[in-house]
């Protein structure tokens, strides 16, 4: 059991944010969703999407004896519910002393931030593999897996999609569909840490290990990023003395929430794999 260091110098509020920066560069499929509804992410609050309605296109004459028809606008506001919840905890000798060797703080925001942004992600993958809309590849080759992807970005642009957009798949299906790819320079390290692998038919091409597998398929898709919102941060970082160690410890949580707001805005894309289930 740990409890408070109050001789500490531990700087919580460097630590909170250098992690969640980089939670926000490490996580490649969050990276894709829209954020701006992030406001207070204290676990089981309520996020309010704001959104209205279309307005109803009247034909219109100047002879006309009805005038116009002024509606009021539908309101589709949604909640996004904060009901996720993930910490960290691990042991450093000295606190004070890790924090005054170069680099060595990094190193610890570091591994707190790998498994989170895994968690993150796996998250909304879970959300990609129930939306709605779904194609179906026939099998795993490159002119299987081109099919399909082109039949689900051309059921996109029949539902009106207009907005850039990214095309998310599994490193087996990377390397079936690489061939028909536009490359990107490998020497860029913002390529890398984004997950970007190509280009097809004007989308980013994301390469990303977190995406669902169920031991049949593989659920890639393609997705604008107004498809789903997703608002998180890191609640706390603090430093607390060990009960029962010489040592402190460092502790962390991590709150947030997704949805599928726009199902018209994703496609999702079976493809057959034979791995375990993930």
């Amino acid at each position: 059991m740990a409890v408070n260091h109050p001789n500490s110098k531990f700087i919580q509020t460097i630590w909170s944010k250098k992690i969640q920066d980089e939670l926000e560069m490490k996580c490649k499929l969050v990276k894709n969703c829209t954020t701006t509804y992030e406001g207070d992410c204290d676990y089981a609050r309520t996020v309010k999407i704001l959104a209205a309605g279309d307005p109803t296109i009247g034909d219109y004459t100047s002879v006309t004896s009805d005038g116009i028809t002024v509606e009021d606008m539908a309101d589709k506001s949604q909640d996004l519910v904060i009901d996720q919840a993930n910490y960290f905890a691990f042991y450093v000798d000295d606190i004070d002393k890790a924090q005054s060797v170069p680099g060595l703080p990094e190193e610890y925001q570091k591994k707190a931030v790998h498994g989170l942004a895994t968690k993150r992600d796996y998250y909304v993958a879970t959300l990609i593999k129930n939306a709605t809309n779904v194609t179906t590849a026939t099998g795993l080759t490159a002119d299987y897996v081109q099919a399909a992807i082109d039949e689900a970005i051309v059921a996109l642009r029949e539902r009106n999609f207009d907005e850039d957009g990214v095309i998310e798949i599994t490193p087996r299906v990377f390397n079936a569909f690489k061939s028909k790819l536009i490359s990107l320079s490998t020497d860029n390290p913002e390529y890398i840490k984004q997950g970007k692998v190509g280009v097809y038919d004007g989308f980013d091409v994301i390469m990303s290990n977190n995406l669902r597998k169920d031991g049949s398929y593989a659920y890639c898709d393609i997705r604008g990023k107004k498809a789903i919102a997703f608002a998180g941060q890191i609640n706390n970082v603090e430093s607390m003395r060990s009960e029962k160690f010489f040592k402190d410890v460092v502790r962390g949580l991590d709150t947030f929430g997704a949805k599928v707001i726009d199902q018209n805005r994703i496609q999702v894309i079976k493809v057959p794999d034979t791995t375990a289930s993930h």
